[in-house]
């Protein structure tokens, strides 16, 4: 198209000095210094390359040359090679043996006008290769025959020493074959069967909860340094921490009076039933005493409180009975139906989480 163009505007224009021959339609035209590195007497030093030399050194380094100028030059195409009847297979090129990678290097390399010790190099493997290549065909071909011919021998041989039975006697053992596979069948169908029922057995145990202690790979526990700053044993520690996410959770259950065992709701201190009296500063020890030994509390609990008011013990045992309360409490029926309210709320929830989400996605 752009030299359509441009023969229009010069005959248009009457231009004498300037003719097709003077432009270039190649998209391949080097533009700009073309530099290479050479040996000179000063070491390894990179060298312009004249115009007449950079056609060249670009042919050595693609390996693809360019099209012809002329369209009339140009060869022409070949005819379609002609459908080979039946008869001999056409033969093989030598090229054809190799695989396509092969084949497409050593095209580029014969393509190039100079080559390097390394094509050189790649050239000479390939060579050997489809040389070596060409050996084991020839030998597979002259085995070929041979071993049709002993295949044809052996059907005869065997042809003549099976002598003819009747069909009578054929029969029989054509119901035997089949009942044999029959049983095959049977007994291959009870073995998946048998395979799948233990499959599914381990499947269902490897789904089983496992205790710690019953694990096969039990590793240390990592050694943890001690808070700092703190002044309470271990033990009183963890109980206070007990406390504490008891009432962060269930604080406002916590505060109704929990009661005491049947057994024990005749028991009196001076004339009054426990469960009468009004808690206070003063009566909460006795009461408290009373409600450890009720749930069975260790002896070393209820004779602190014996003798000192529950304000006066140490914090190790203070910790102690309010841990102790605080596990009686969990098992209370107050506790529970409060749980159990706030699953079905987190149950409801989700419901409603869905039913929104569901209504937004339409």
């Amino acid at each position: 198209l752009m030299a359509f163009l441009l023969l229009q505007y010069l005959s248009r224009n009457v231009v004498q000095d300037v003719r097709r021959e003077h432009f270039s339609f190649s998209p391949r035209m080097p533009v700009g210094d073309f530099y290479e590195e050479r040996d000179t007497p000063e070491g390894l030093q990179w060298v312009k390359l004249s115009p007449e030399e950079i056609p060249s050194r670009i042919q050595a380094i693609t390996g693809k040359r360019g099209r012809p100028r002329n369209a009339e030059k140009a060869k022409p195409k070949e005819p379609p090679p002609a459908k080979r009847g039946r008869g001999r297979p056409p033969k093989v090129k030598m090229v054809d043996l190799l695989s396509k990678t092969d084949a497409r290097l050593l095209k580029r390399l014969e393509a190039q006008e100079v080559l390097s010790d390394e094509d050189k190099l790649k050239m000479s493997k390939i060579k050997k290769k489809m040389r070596r290549k060409a050996k084991n065909k020839q030998k597979q071909e002259a085995k070929a025959p041979r071993a049709k011919e002993a295949k044809k021998k052996s059907k005869a041989k065997e042809k003549k020493g099976k002598p003819e039975k009747g069909k009578d006697k054929a029969r029989p053992k054509e119901k035997k074959g089949k009942g044999a596979r029959k049983t095959d069948k049977g007994l291959l169908a009870q073995r998946r069967l048998e395979e799948r029922r233990r499959q599914q057995l381990i499947l269902e145990e490897m789904k089983k909860p496992t205790e710690d202690m019953c694990l096969g790979d039990h590793q240390p526990l990592p050694a943890f340094s001690r808070i700092p700053g703190l002044i309470l044993p271990s033990r009183a520690f963890s109980n206070c921490l007990t406390v504490v996410e008891f009432l962060q959770s269930y604080g406002k259950a916590a505060l109704y009076d929990p009661g005491l065992p049947p057994y024990c709701q005749s028991l009196k201190i001076l004339g009054e039933k426990v469960s009468e009296i009004s808690l206070n500063r003063d009566t909460v020890s006795e009461i408290l005493r009373c409600f450890l030994m009720a749930y069975g509390a260790g002896e070393d609990l209820c004779d602190g409180l014996r003798t000192k008011p529950f304000q006066a013990l140490p914090p190790e045992k203070k910790a102690a009975i309010l841990a102790f309360l605080v596990n009686e409490l969990n098992s209370s029926a107050l506790i529970i139906n409060e749980i159990d309210k706030t699953l079905e709320n987190m149950s409801n929830y989700r419901k409603n989480k869905w039913i929104i989400e569901g209504r937004l996605r339409r």
